[in-house]
């Protein structure tokens, strides 16, 4: 993943107690564009929905971490 990017969706509707909707983008090895949506369910403490890559989820959860969104953990 190159290029990789991620930006909060915020004034989605859902409760910010409990739920954090992001977006992310990046370029492939190939050079292909990808982009999509994750949504971080806090109570639960994981990425609910489609199953995604381990790579773009951990890196998605140490950016909602750093962004002080998450505590982080000890």
């Amino acid at each position: 993943m190159r290029n990789l990017k991620f930006g909060f969706f915020d004034g989605s509707g859902l409760p910010k107690e409990s739920r954090i909707l992001m977006f992310y983008s990046f370029d492939s090895e190939n050079d292909l564009p990808h982009s999509g949506i994750l949504h971080y369910h806090m109570h639960e403490h994981r990425f609910v929905g489609p199953e995604h890559d381990a790579e773009l989820t951990g890196a998605a959860l140490d950016f909602i971490t750093r962004s002080g969104r998450l505590p982080s953990v000890v």
